[in-house]
């Protein structure tokens, strides 16, 4: 009988071995998990903070605003539910309260010369996670096309503004082929984009810009340019300048 009992306590003790190895494993393999999901909502949240705090007040469409604080307070409460002890919450309240004024706020802002290095990158992460969610299904095709969209035309207007910089910078420089290349390039962008967009005016006003530039820098080359060439030349270049409402507004096209 000893031996019986003696089976029976070591087949119990196994089980319970075997049980407790088991738990073991999966409040192991949870912790691993809720510590994978815990440094992937961190990471998504720092990213959102910088494309936050890195882009102009007003300068995203409404869609894109809308996106970036919907992620940046889904986040939050995700994290929020991870770890309640820490400070999430009260993020995510005040996120809120910022997207709330920024549906308030003045119309959509035109960048300056220095921020569009700064903002072309963060546009760049922002379509890749929109495209990222159209490929887990968590955007709908239309919503993906639309977000994607607006992605592209505020890069395509960043890199026209950008080069379109250079060559005024260029131009106060007195360096007249670099101004035209500039342009030219700024140019043969949009002219890639005719397909998606009406850009006839944008393309001819640069057009006339370029057509001046030559003038200038064949004057220069020869008989000394007239007062009036340069007159002409700089409204040409206020008329540009002037012409930033046509990206604000074909951006909500």
């Amino acid at each position: 009988m000893s031996s019986i009992y003696i089976i029976i306590a070591l087949v119990a003790l196994l089980t319970v071995l075997v049980c407790y190895a088991f738990i073991s494993q999966q409040l192991a393999k949870k912790r691993k998990q809720r510590l994978r999901l815990m440094n992937a909502l961190k990471q998504r949240l720092e990213l959102f903070k910088q494309i936050s705090s890195g882009m102009p007040a007003g300068y995203l469409p409404a869609d894109l605003n809308a996106l970036v604080y919907q992620v940046l307070i889904n986040t939050l409460e995700q994290l929020a539910k991870l770890a309640p002890k820490d400070n999430y919450s009260a993020e995510a309240a005040e996120y809120q309260k910022q997207f709330k004024a920024s549906k308030e706020g003045a119309d959509q802002t035109r960048l300056k010369a220095e921020q569009t290095a700064q903002v072309q990158p963060l546009l760049k992460e922002l379509a890749r996670y929109v495209g990222s969610q159209a490929e887990s299904g968590r955007l709908t095709k239309t919503q993906s096309n639309r977000l994607l969209g607006l992605c592209r035309r505020l890069l395509l207007q960043t890199t026209i503004e950008g080069y379109v910089h250079q060559a005024k910078q260029a131009r106060s420089e007195n360096k007249l082929r670099l101004a035209i290349h500039h342009y030219t390039t700024a140019r043969k962008l949009l002219l890639k984009e005719a397909g998606q967009q009406d850009v006839t005016k944008q393309v001819a006003q640069l057009s006339a810009v370029i057509a001046k530039l030559e003038q200038e820098n064949a004057a220069q080359s020869g008989p000394t340019a007239t007062a009036s060439d340069e007159a002409a030349a700089s409204k040409e270049w206020e008329e540009l300048e002037d012409e930033g409402d046509w990206k604000k507004k074909q951006v909500y096209d």
